[in-house]
């Protein structure tokens, strides 16, 4: 049953590797067609932090809860989202700060999206996240509603069950 939502972060992935936007604020050096690269470098399906880093880089961390279950028809999955970069890369040529950017541009492509549970994913919260020396960033929270259980039609019936006939 968790195996959907575990889907989440490949959808996540999907989504982030293919907004160029997303991809040159990530790393200037990558394009569309080799974004892929990104993934286990600087994206990762998992909130992970790099013990220690070489050279200077940004990085998107994706990961799913299951909050709470509403009933037994629903149950409430929150999307986290870490967007963090080195200081040295805060400050944008035109303009800005960058994790502010690329928060601004995963909003865009995700919030409102249909492909996270049912109806819309909706966007709750942006607040600040500083994992490690030097590096500052922030965690995107979005919330959806999925189904608790499906219906499993080789799932025999009790005998003890009034079948209503």
């Amino acid at each position: 049953m968790l195996e959907e939502f575990f889907n989440y972060k490949n959808r996540l992935a999907e989504d982030l590797l293919t907004s160029e936007k997303i991809i040159k604020l990530i790393n200037e050096n990558v394009d569309l067609e080799t974004a892929g690269s990104l993934m286990y470098n600087q994206v990762f399906p998992v909130e992970y932090v790099p013990e220690t880093t070489e050279k200077a880089k940004t990085f998107i961390c994706v990961d799913v809860d299951i909050q709470q279950t509403i009933d037994k028809t629903f149950l409430s999955p929150v999307i986290y989202i870490w967007a963090f970069t080195h200081k040295s890369l805060l400050r944008l040529d035109e303009g800005g700060i960058r994790t502010d950017a690329l928060c601004s541009e995963i909003c865009e492509k995700i919030n409102g999206s249909r492909f996270y549970g049912l109806g819309e994913l909706n966007f709750y919260s942006c607040k600040r996240f500083a994992p490690m020396t030097d590096y500052q960033g922030k965690t995107l929270t979005f919330n959806a509603k999925d189904f608790n259980r499906l219906h499993n039609p080789n799932k025999p019936i009790p005998t003890n069950r009034r079948l209503g006939r």
